[in-house]
């Protein structure tokens, strides 16, 4: 029953007692409605309650026994009446107390062990501080027992800056809140800064005024740690986006530029080609066409066979010039026997044109490789083999193809000038040559990586790594081959 219409029963029902007792004989056993009026204040919030309302009936029984009508009841008898009537009242309303108090006494210990139970501090203060109460949570979280802190002040929990202030004012203690939310640090027994979360409430008597607060606090002690662990990963993470960005921002601006470069480097091919056809392919078919009219036009036998002769062996220096064009385009050697007589065909070439000393070295290679990474690494010994001989002034030139695990590793070295790594990198980022980057992409676009070594007067020195993804690849061998020539 709610407590405001338990209140307004009560009233009606001592109004209408009196009132019946004024109109009756008597004698006449009103004392009941008085009885139930104090039954009643089982559902009114305050205590004194039910001594209020016997306190009225005792005052409203001898009034009602002036009012009422003579009966044909003694007056001995209806005096006894009302004092029996008083008697009930009184007793009726210690009863209804001490259940009301039994009620509170069951709430208390209910509360009293959801609060012992609580994995939280729950502790009540004083408006000075001091503490009343202590569970267990409490002394869990800060070490402090309940007989170290009941009646000292909560101050001792406070870092020394907080402690130094000795203001103890909260908004909810000037009542401007009733309740407070916000998270601080504490102190433990043992020293240490615990961060806590505090939810603060008034505490108030029977008249509403505060006479203290209850605080709850809770550890989050470990949310703070994951929050800034998870703030270190958030600024870990957008940093290495950042650098991701970078790096393919720089990607981006080399495949274009190699791109371009690319496009420069296929007209620059073709038309070296082209002059190739021209000059010398042209004009060996220019010279065999004119000795074939040399020999339409002729009756002479002697002159004739000198003529044919002469028109062999341009057919033969010609067959030579369109064989080492093709050779030089891309050599049948590589897709016909693999990578290893292909290397060992050009360098030898290239060491007897240019007077070189070289030493090749196949380690630990049987058979075919993956195609792509045969036409990486010779394409790379072409490149590198063909700067050698324009820059490097070299004498020496050691070529190394070798299996070691699960990687292909080929190392060219000379024994020349040697150049300037970064600056060289400078100039390809700034369009001027397109040799290193080249090389790098065709390494990567074959699944390895290129390591460059130079300095200047110190030679040159290229490692290019392959993975093997599979075994059934290539065959394992222990086969070691070294040439020098």
């Amino acid at each position: 029953m709610n407590s405001h219409l338990a209140k307004l029963l009560i009233a009606v029902v001592l109004i209408a007692t009196i009132v019946s007792d004024a109109l009756t004989p008597l004698g006449v056993a009103v004392w009941v409605g008085y009885v139930f009026a104090v039954l009643l204040t089982l559902w009114v919030e305050r205590a004194s309650a039910p001594y209020v309302v016997a306190g009225i009936a005792t005052v409203l029984l001898p009034i009602g026994f002036v009012l009422s009508r003579p009966g044909t009841i003694e007056i001995t008898v209806a005096i006894f009446n009302r004092v029996a009537c008083t008697a009930y009242v009184w007793i009726m309303a210690t009863l209804v107390i001490r259940v009301k108090n039994s009620r509170m006494d069951d709430s208390t210990r209910r509360l009293g062990a959801i609060v012992d139970g609580s994995d939280d501090a729950i502790v009540s203060l004083r408006l000075d501080g001091t503490v009343m109460s202590w569970n267990a949570g409490a002394e869990r979280i800060f070490g402090y027992s309940e007989e170290e802190m009941i009646g000292r002040s909560i101050d001792r929990l406070l870092p020394a800056g907080d402690r130094a202030d000795g203001s103890w004012v909260y908004p909810v203690l000037r009542g401007e809140e009733s309740v407070q939310s916000y998270d601080a640090v504490k102190i433990s027994k043992d020293g240490r800064h615990i961060d806590v979360s505090i939810t603060m409430s008034p505490l108030k008597d029977r008249t509403g005024r505060i006479l203290g607060v209850s605080k709850i606090m809770r550890d989050i002690s470990e949310r703070k740690r994951s929050q800034v662990l998870l703030h270190q990963a958030l600024g870990e993470l957008e940093q290495k986006v950042q650098e991701r960005t970078v790096e393919l921002s720089q990607a981006n601006r080399s495949l274009r530029d190699l791109s371009g470069r690319l496009m420069q480097v296929q007209e620059d091919e073709r038309s070296q080609l082209a002059r190739d056809l021209h000059d010398e392919v042209g004009q060996l078919l220019t010279a065999l066409k004119i000795d074939l009219q040399g020999i339409q036009h002729t009756a002479n036998d002697r002159l004739s066979g000198e003529a044919l002769t002469d028109s062999l062996e341009l057919v033969d220096r010609l067959l030579t010039q369109v064989r080492t064009l093709a050779l030089d385009l891309r050599p049948s050697i590589l897709d016909d026997l693999g990578l290893v007589p292909a290397l060992r065909w050009y360098a030898n070439r290239q060491a007897q044109r240019n007077g070189w000393m070289l030493h090749l070295t196949i380690d630990g290679i049987v058979g075919r490789i993956p195609a792509m990474i045969e036409v990486a690494c010779f394409r790379v010994v072409q490149e590198a083999v063909t700067n050698i001989a324009k820059y490097a002034s070299a004498k020496t030139i050691e070529l190394m193809l070798r299996r070691q695990a699960q990687e292909i590793i080929l190392i060219i070295h000379d024994d020349g000038v040697g150049f300037d790594v970064a600056a060289a990198r400078q100039r390809a980022r700034d369009g001027a040559s397109m040799g290193l980057f080249g090389m790098e992409e065709r390494v990567r676009l074959a699944g390895g990586c290129l390591v460059i070594r130079s300095g200047v007067g110190q030679g040159t020195s290229l490692e290019l790594r392959f993975p093997l993804a599979d075994d059934a690849q290539m065959a394992h061998s222990s086969l070691r081959e070294v040439t020098v020539s």
